[in-house]
């Protein structure tokens, strides 16, 4: 029997995998990429017992209970994030969070809905809660609520632990004050104190499903940040129809920097707010 780990993908396994990751996750892989796939796959492979692409691609579609499809999107997708990444955006829901408030004051409510989707290890789900309790805005009483939603399992369980290295902290170019102020160091590791960590939640789930945001309709913030440029236009789609069925009337969506969604959608209005673009709900097409 061949050993997966002396093979090598072949063209057309490339192009099975290629369109099983497009159609389960939206991801587009561009480029010939199966030397990464096979670096991330071969030791999958190996514990399964399988010796070609081909057959694990029929495994994971075979897999009625979705665990090897969780596992696949666990080594396929991208977990590149750190806390306070591009902090223009984060100053900017500082600022909005005021508006958000007297929004709420006019309904006479007192709760906060945020969104990070495709949150990944948990940093910007934290920081999003950080930046919240920093504000003030919204003590006492007041229901906060914040939902991490990403489709690797392995990701979602370290994002609970709320544990990290100093690779997180990049954003803040590993300030030592602002460490120690939001992490207790526990050896080579920092654990998020507990009053940033509290109002956090994570679960498992893919973004273009709207089974995924049972029970988080009326957002009042959504994050999903730097991961159009991965996807497939339909998948980016359907992940902005999601976004706007969860977010409010009064809500705010953020994507990266670096995208847009002109052309992509007429669900969304962008607004220039002190020189970032933000996203409001186009409520005419309700």
């Amino acid at each position: 029997m061949t050993d997966i780990k002396d093979s090598y993908i072949s063209e057309g396994e490339f192009q099975l995998l290629r369109e099983l990751i497009k159609k389960e996750f939206g991801l587009q892989i561009k480029g010939d990429k199966r030397l990464t796939l096979h670096a991330r796959l071969a030791h999958r492979l190996h514990i399964l017992g399988l010796t070609s692409y081909a057959d694990y691609c029929n495994f994971v579609r075979a897999d009625s209970s979705g665990a090897e499809l969780q596992e696949l999107a666990s080594h396929v997708t991208n977990n590149e994030t750190f806390f306070f990444r591009e902090k223009a955006q984060f100053d900017i829901f500082s600022h909005v969070l005021e508006d958000i408030k007297k929004e709420k004051q006019k309904k006479k409510r007192q709760d906060l809905k945020i969104l990070s989707l495709a949150c990944s290890t948990g940093e910007e789900a934290y920081t999003l809660n950080i930046l919240v309790q920093l504000s003030g805005l919204f003590l006492w009483n007041w229901d906060v609520r914040i939902t991490g939603i990403d489709i690797s399992r392995i990701a979602v369980e370290k994002a609970k632990k709320a544990i990290y290295s100093k690779n997180s902290f990049r954003g803040i170019n590993g300030e030592s004050g602002q460490i120690q102020k939001y992490f207790t160091c526990e050896g080579e590791l920092y654990r998020l104190k507990q009053p940033f960590a509290k109002n956090v939640e994570f679960r498992l789930g893919n973004i273009m499903c709207e089974d995924a945001y049972a029970g988080l309709e009326g957002a009042d913030a959504v994050f999903c940040r730097n991961l159009f440029i991965y996807m497939s236009p339909d998948a980016i789609g359907k992940v902005l129809v999601n976004c706007y069925r969860s977010l409010s009337d009064t809500g705010y969506l953020f994507v990266g920097s670096s995208e847009s969604l002109i052309n992509k959608t007429d669900l969304f209005i962008p607004r220039l707010v002190n020189g970032v673009i933000v996203y409001r709900k186009n409520v005419k097409k309700n």
